[in-house]
C-alpha cells in the first residue's frame, strides 16, 4: 500500500515554459501574443486568418497596447486593418448594440483616430461604407470601408498558470 502525505496547503509551483508562450511569427507583449502580417487582405479576410490562429484583429485596450502596436505598423510600414469594426445598421461610434465593437468583444475604452476621423468619407467610387478601422502607419486611427485590403495586426491572449495549490480533504 503507497501513502502519499500532504500538508493541509502545500503550494507546488509550475515548472517555467520550455520555450515562448506566443506561437511562430508572434511577439509576446504583456498578456497578449501579436502578429503583424504585411500580406494585404479585407478586414473580413484578415479577422479569418486571426480566427484561424487562435486569434483575432488587434484590439487595443490601452495607450500602452496603442504604443507596442503603433511600433509594429511603423516598422511594417504600412497601414493594418485592427480589430475595431462598426456594428451592423449603426450610425454610432460608441460601444453598443449599434456602435462600434472590438472582435474579442472587449469595451471600446482608449481610440487614437486621426484628426477628422471617424469620418465616413470612402472615395474609391463610393461603393459601401467605412465601417472597419485601420490603424495608419502614423498610430493613428482611420475609419475604411471593409473591402479595402491591408496588412493587419493579430492578437491572442496568453493562457498563463503561476501555481496550484493541493488540499487535503
Amino acid at each position: 500500500m503507497i501513502l502519499w502525505a500532504f500538508s493541509a496547503a502545500s503550494s507546488i509551483p509550475v515548472p517555467p515554459p520550455t520555450s515562448t508562450p506566443c506561437s511562430s511569427g508572434y511577439i509576446t507583449w504583456y498578456s497578449s501574443c501579436y502578429k503583424l502580417v504585411s500580406e494585404p487582405k479585407t478586414w473580413e479576410e484578415a479577422q479569418q486568418a486571426c480566427v484561424k490562429e487562435g486569434g483575432n484583429l488587434a484590439s487595443v485596450d490601452m495607450s500602452y497596447d496603442q504604443a507596442f502596436i503603433s511600433a509594429a505598423v511603423q516598422q511594417g510600414k504600412t497601414d493594418a486593418w485592427i480589430g475595431l469594426r462598426r456594428l451592423a445598421g449603426s450610425d454610432s461610434y460608441k460601444w453598443s448594440d449599434d456602435g462600434w465593437g472590438w472582435t474579442d468583444l472587449t469595451s471600446l475604452g482608449f481610440t487614437n483616430w486621426a484628426p477628422g476621423e471617424p469620418n465616413e468619407a470612402f472615395h474609391d467610387g463610393d461603393v459601401g461604407k467605412e465601417n472597419c478601422v485601420e490603424m495608419y502607419h502614423d498610430g493613428t486611427w482611420n475609419d475604411n470601408n471593409c473591402v479595402q485590403k491591408r496588412g493587419f495586426v493579430c492578437r491572442h491572449r496568453q493562457c498563463t498558470f503561476t501555481s496550484f495549490t493541493l488540499r487535503h480533504a
